[in-house]
C-alpha cells in the first residue's frame, strides 16, 4: 500500500497560527491515546470557487485499528487552503487509513502507520452504571478544576496546570466558545477566528499533554446571548469544526452554561448534542452544565452523566436515588468550612466533585482537595455507594469492604457495620492528620469526633480484605444497586401540605412543604426534591425547591404564557434511603 504522504504530496505543516503544542504528524511520531495530525492542502481550481471550506465537510478520514475497530475523523479548516486532521489512536500497532474527501487528488487514497505503546491508559468513559472507567479498563478517579482557558496567559496556565496535576486533580474544566475576551472565537463573517482557536489550543494542548481528561463546556453566557447557536443553518459547521478540533483528545462533552437560564435550551441542547455525537468518532460522554441539575433532560436521550450545582446537598442525594447515572457536582463555595462540606458532602452522595476556579484561589482549600484525593484515591471510589445506617454523619461505602464517613458537625457518629474486624481512622479534613484507631470488631461502631471544633472524617476500611480484592476482582466485585421507588400515596409517609389548593398565581411567591403523617426511625430525616412540569411544555422539568418547605422558584421558560397545568413531583428519600413519588397537578392562575 503505497504511503500517501508520497504519492500525494500530504505533509505535515506547522502552519502559521498553529499551536506552539506542535503535534507530531500521524504518518512519523504516532503515539497510542496521545494527538496527531495530518494535514493537507488544495491548490486554486481543486474546488469550486464558490466552495466554503469551513461551511462544507470537504475531508474526512477513517481510521482502521490493528483490532478492526474504525474511528472517522472529520478535518477542520485552518486558514487559506488548510485543513487539518487531529486524531488519538486508540492502540498501539499498525494503523490503516482511508480518505473521503470533495479535493480530488485525496479522495479514496489509502495509507498505513505505526502506532507506538505508552503507559496512557485511555479515555475516560462509564463503568459500573455510576462511576467512571478508561479504555483499559481500570478504575478512573474524577477530580475536576476549572478554568478560564483564556482568562490567563500562557506561563501562567502551564504553573497553573503543573499545580493541580500535584494537587492530584485528573480533570481540568473550561468553556469553548466566549466573547468575555479580547479575542473574538469568530470574525464577523461567522467563521473561526484563527488566532482565537490558536491561543485556545495553546492551553488545552497543554493539559492534554498532562493527562488531563478535559471538561469542555461548548458556550457560555456571552457566546449563547449572540444568537449565534439559535442559528440552525450556521450552529452544524461550528459544531464540527469544535468537535474535529477537539473530540480526538481525552475530552467530556458538558453542552452549555447553565442551560436552565437559556430560552429553549432543551430543544436546543438535543440538536447540539445530535451532532456532537453525529461527529465525534469517539463517542465521548455527553452532558450539560447546568445552575442546578441536569437531570431533567436525560430523558431526551442524549445525555449519559449528570451535572449539578444545587448548594443543598440534599439535591445530590435524593436524585442519586432516581437516576441511574454517574453525577459530577460543581463546587462554587470560597469559604474553606462550606467548600470542604460541599466536597465531602457530594462525595458521600455518591457524586464526584468539579471544583471551580474561584474556590481553588483560596490555598486552604486546595489542601482540603489534596487531602480528599489522598483518601479517596486509597478506596475503591468505583464500588462505593451511599450508606445509610449511620448517624451523625453521611456516608458512603461498599459493603463489608469499607465505608467513609462525613461528620459536618463534631459529635458522635455511630455507624451499623456487619461484624468483620475494621481499621478506622479519624482524618482530620483540614490538616490531613489522621488519628488511627485500635482494630474494631463489632456491629455498632459509636464514637465522638476527637475534637469539637471543626468537621472530621472517619475511614473504616477492612484493609486485609480490601487488598485481597485486587488480586479476586477485575472491576466490579458487587452488581451496582438500583432503587425501587414508592409510587403508591398510602405507602408514603409524607403528604403534599402546601400550596393547599388545587390552584396557584406562579407570578406570586407560593409556598410549599411536606408534611410526615407517621414519624419512625425511618422517618427522622427526609430529603426531598420538588419538581415542577407543564404538561406537554417544550422545557421539560424543572427544580421548584429542595427541602421540605420553602417557597416555589417558578422559571420563566417553564411557563408557556398561559394558564396550563402544573405537575409538581415531589422526589424523597428517607432515612435508610428508600425512595418515594407523588405528584399532584395544579391549574396556574393569572
Amino acid at each position: 500500500m503505497p504511503r500517501l504522504g508520497t504519492c500525494c504530496s500530504v505533509v505535515f505543516l506547522l502552519l502559521a497560527g498553529s499551536a506552539a503544542y506542535a503535534l507530531p504528524s500521524c504518518e512519523e511520531g504516532a503515539k497510542a491515546f496521545a494527538p496527531c495530525e495530518l494535514a493537507f492542502t488544495w491548490n486554486t481550481g481543486d474546488l469550486p470557487a464558490s466552495a466554503s471550506p469551513y461551511q462544507q465537510d470537504l475531508l474526512n478520514v477513517e481510521f482502521r485499528s490493528p483490532s478492526h475497530t474504525t474511528v472517522l475523523v472529520h478535518a477542520f479548516w485552518n486558514g487559506g487552503h488548510n485543513l487539518i486532521v487531529r486524531f488519538s489512536p486508540t492502540e498501539s500497532g499498525s494503523w490503516a487509513y482511508r480518505i473521503t474527501s470533495a479535493i480530488r487528488r485525496y479522495d479514496n487514497h489509502e495509507s498505513t502507520f505505526t502506532v507506538a505503546p505508552t503507559a496512557n491508559p485511555g479515555f475516560v468513559s462509564v463503568a459500573n452504571l455510576r462511576h467512571w472507567w478508561t479504555t483499559n479498563k481500570q478504575p478512573h478517579l474524577w477530580l475536576a478544576a476549572a478554568v478560564p482557558f483564556l482568562g490567563i496567559d500562557q506561563p501562567a496556565m502551564e504553573t497553573w496546570l503543573d499545580a493541580r496535576k500535584h494537587d492530584g486533580f485528573t480533570h481540568i474544566r473550561g468553556t469553548l466558545l466566549t466573547l468575555g475576551q479580547t479575542l473574538k472565537p469568530l470574525t464577523p463573517d461567522g467563521e473561526p477566528n484563527n488566532a482565537y482557536f490558536a491561543e485556545l489550543d495553546k492551553r488545552i494542548l497543554a493539559a492534554a499533554n498532562r493527562d488531563f481528561t478535559l471538561d469542555l463546556i461548548l458556550a457560555d453566557d456571552s457566546f449563547l446571548q449572540s444568537g449565534f447557536l439559535a442559528n440552525g443553518e450556521a450552529r452544524e459547521p461550528l459544531v464540527r469544526y469544535l468537535v474535529a478540533r477537539y473530540g480526538s483528545l481525552n475530552v467530556t462533552w458538558q453542552g452549555i452554561e447553565h442551560f436552565e437560564d437559556v430560552p429553549g435550551s432543551r430543544a436546543l441542547l438535543k440538536d447540539l448534542n445530535t451532532l456532537v455525537k453525529k461527529y465525534d468518532g469517539y463517542d465521548h460522554p455527553r452532558s450539560t452544565d447546568a445552575r442546578i441539575t441536569s437531570s431533567p433532560l436525560q430523558r431526551d436521550g442524549w445525555m449519559n452523566y449528570l451535572i449539578e450545582a444545587c448548594p443543598n446537598p440534599q439535591l445530590g442525594a435524593v436524585e442519586h436515588q432516581f437516576t441511574q447515572a454517574p453525577e459530577i457536582h460543581v463546587i462554587n463555595e470560597t469559604n474553606p468550612e462550606q467548600f470542604r462540606q460541599a466536597l465531602w458532602t457530594a462525595t458521600t452522595n455518591g457524586e464526584y466533585p468539579s471544583v471551580s476556579y474561584q474556590s481553588l484561589q483560596n490555598e486552604a482549600n486546595v489542601k482540603a482537595v489534596q487531602i480528599w484525593f489522598h483518601v479517596v484515591s486509597d478506596t475503591r471510589h468505583w464500588e462505593l455507594e451511599p450508606y445509610f445506617d449511620v448517624d451523625g454523619a453521611r456516608a458512603t461505602g461498599l459493603n463489608e469492604v469499607e465505608y467513609l464517613a462525613y461528620a459536618a458537625h463534631p459529635g458522635i457518629v455511630e455507624i451499623t457495620l456487619p461484624k468483620h474486624k475494621y481499621n478506622p481512622v479519624w482524618i482530620n479534613p483540614i490538616t490531613g492528620e489522621e488519628i488511627p484507631l485500635k482494630d474494631y470488631k463489632g456491629e455498632v461502631f459509636s464514637q465522638q469526633t476527637p475534637e469539637n471544633t471543626h468537621d472530621w472524617v472517619l475511614q473504616v476500611p477492612r484493609e486485609g480484605h480490601k487488598a485481597s480484592m485486587l488480586k479476586s476482582y477485575y472491576f466490579e466485585s458487587q452488581s451496582p444497586p438500583i432503587q425501587e421507588i414508592e409510587y403508591d400515596p398510602a405507602k408514603i409517609p409524607f403528604t403534599i401540605a402546601a400550596p393547599p389548593a388545587d390552584a396557584f398565581n406562579p407570578a406570586i411567591p407560593t409556598p410549599f412543604e411536606a408534611k410526615l403523617t407517621r414519624a419512625a426511625r425511618a422517618t427522622r430525616l427526609v430529603q426531598y426534591i420538588w419538581w415542577g412540569e407543564i404538561a406537554g411544555g417544550p422545557a421539560g422539568a424543572r427544580v421548584l425547591g429542595v427541602g421540605p418547605a420553602g417557597t416555589f422558584e417558578i422559571p420563566k421558560d417553564l411557563l408557556n404564557g398561559s394558564a396550563s397545568d402544573l405537575n409538581i413531583r415531589v422526589q424523597a428519600i428517607n432515612s435508610y434511603g428508600k425512595a418515594y413519588e407523588l405528584d399532584k397537578v395544579y391549574q396556574l392562575t393569572q
